[in-house]
């Protein structure tokens, strides 16, 4: 196509050349040419026999004369062998030039990396980063699709009962976004032109939530203290004494039927209860940081159930948006809910951010260090709390 369009083009040239009194300076405008080109072409023709007055214009008089250097190696078949080499899997795509012309030599086809690098380049090809994405099982994809297909005829109505929720790690000392500075080349080592990194500086979590019209509570959390860690024990063994006796009837109930709907008498001993994490003992882990206690007494019980409640009185079908992080996934979180009447929207493990407070992070936090990043809890909470209250 492109060099019947070249022909046709040089065809024209001639032709108006020949039997119009157009210049060349007009028929170079006509034709999207320089005047010299139009000249050229028209010179061309009268050399390879053309004659106004006795030939009719035909391809021998405008057609592009063979080139003089070696045959291109841009050919179709070699162009699709190296683009299969390099979209055959992940190690394809990774190869230089150079490794990509050692393994066409192979097939027998002599070619360079240069070759290769102007071959991909004319398809669209550039070297960048790999796109980072969670990684999935199979059951999270199932999980996932299955999601998908149950909220996919939501409308704007539907997510506007939902209040979405979420939190971020803030880390102190440190500026959120690039920057530039002026400075002189002698410049480059003063203070004020320094960029300071420092090793082990604290973080914290804060969390926010917020539904189509409203903004909730935010929350800025403390390490815990050793008071609060005995107390929290405290509290954990009472609340395992009050939930063992109906897990344990659950249990029984369950380990019977089952072994009555067993074919054969099952040999062994017969089970017996054991109050453990299996069998729903609660427990804290030691990692430290928000697990299912800290969240449900900090953020659940005296912030985020509140602020739900709230919006159900204008909004009956309010629903609070989680994701499967232990310290929400955690089983007594749901009994918590129960209690309180409020229904959960739980995303899907590994999903991408769909949550719709996600963005306020970025934006929080370029707030929170256009002026120098906090250099103590107290000022970085104090930021924290401004910015979530000018968040728009």
């Amino acid at each position: 196509m492109a060099k019947q369009s070249t022909i046709a083009r040089r065809a024209t040239v001639v032709a108006l050349k020949a039997y119009t009194p157009k210049s060349s300076a007009e028929i170079a405008a006509l034709t999207d040419l320089s005047v010299p080109s139009v000249n050229r072409i028209y010179g061309e023709a009268i050399k390879r026999g053309f004659d106004p007055h006795r030939t009719m214009i035909d391809n021998q008089y405008v057609e592009d004369k063979p080139g003089s250097g070696r045959p291109t190696k841009h050919d179709p078949t070699t162009v699709e062998i190296v683009l299969s080499k390099v979209r055959l899997d992940r190690y394809g795509r990774e190869k230089t030039c150079a490794d990509l012309a050692g393994d066409l030599s192979k097939l027998g086809i002599n070619i360079s990396g240069t070759t290769i690098h102007r071959i991909l380049e004319n398809a669209g090809f550039r070297k960048t980063k790999p796109t980072r994405k969670p990684g999935l099982t199979k059951k999270m994809r199932a999980e996932r699709l299955a999601w998908c297909l149950a909220h996919e005829h939501w409308t704007k109505e539907d997510w506007k009962n939902v209040i979405f929720s979420d939190e971020t790690s803030v880390i102190l000392l440190h500026r959120r976004g690039g920057y530039r500075i002026w400075r002189t080349k002698d410049e480059r080592f003063l203070r004020s032109c320094i960029c300071e990194r420092w090793k082990g500086a604290s973080e914290f979590m804060f969390w926010g939530c917020f539904s189509y019209d409203k903004k909730g509570p935010c929350h800025c959390s403390l390490p815990e203290t050793g008071k609060e860690k005995r107390d929290a024990e405290k509290e954990v063994e009472r609340l395992n004494k009050e939930i063992e006796p109906t897990l344990r009837t659950s249990w029984e109930i369950e380990t019977g039927l089952r072994r009555l709907n067993m074919r054969q008498n099952l040999g062994g001993r017969k089970p017996t209860w054991k109050f453990t994490a299996k069998t729903g003992k609660l427990g804290r882990g030691k990692k430290g940081g928000i697990d299912w206690y800290r969240y449900q007494h900090l953020i659940l019980l005296p912030k985020l159930l509140p602020f739900a409640q709230e919006c159900a009185i204008q909004r009956p079908a309010t629903l609070v948006q989680e994701d499967k992080a232990p310290a929400h996934n955690h089983y007594i979180q749901q009994r918590v809910f129960d209690a309180a009447k409020v229904q959960r929207l739980l995303w899907c493990p590994n999903s991408p951010d769909l949550n719709a407070i996600e963005p306020a992070w970025p934006w929080m936090k370029r707030r929170t260090t256009r002026k120098g990043a906090p250099k103590t809890r107290q000022e970085a909470f104090a930021a924290w709390q401004v910015a979530w209250q000018d968040l728009p």
